[in-house]
């Protein structure tokens, strides 16, 4: 096996974690989830776009609690010209998702653009979810 075939197969292993551990962040220390992110990172979630740090993190304490079980993630390179220290990973990931107290099960699906700063600095450039909410009454 040749160094680049190893080195990919690192990096994408270090990207694998860092989504687990985006996601029970996501689920369980939502007060330290913009910490995820650059200042100018983008999440975006059901469509409502929010930009940098502060916006991230007052969104993310003021929306619904959730418990997220992936069922399935996908980590692809993304060939862009960045420096020698630098990669970046297109992520897509599917599961089921709780919200609140409601018990109901629904579907999700959600992409991330990893930026990987090596030797393991990770940030997620921007963070899109989509999934069926619970009904409003």
């Amino acid at each position: 096996m040749n160094d680049q075939i190893k080195k990919m197969e690192l990096e994408e292993s270090l990207v694998m974690n860092f989504v687990q551990d985006f996601f029970v962040t996501y689920d369980k220390k939502r007060h330290i989830m913009h910490s995820s992110f650059p200042e100018d990172g983008t999440f975006v979630v059901l469509g409502n776009r929010i930009c940098g740090h502060s916006a991230i993190q007052q969104a993310m304490l003021t929306m619904a609690t959730t418990t997220h079980q992936l069922l399935s993630i996908d980590i692809q390179h993304v060939a862009l010209p960045l420096g020698e220290n630098d990669s970046m990973y297109q992520v897509l990931c599917a599961g089921e998702v709780e919200f609140g107290e409601d018990t109901q099960i629904h579907g999700f699906t959600a992409s991330l653009l990893v930026y990987l700063k090596k030797p393991n600095v990770l940030n997620v450039v921007s963070f899109n979810e989509r999934c069926q909410w619970p009904k409003l009454s």
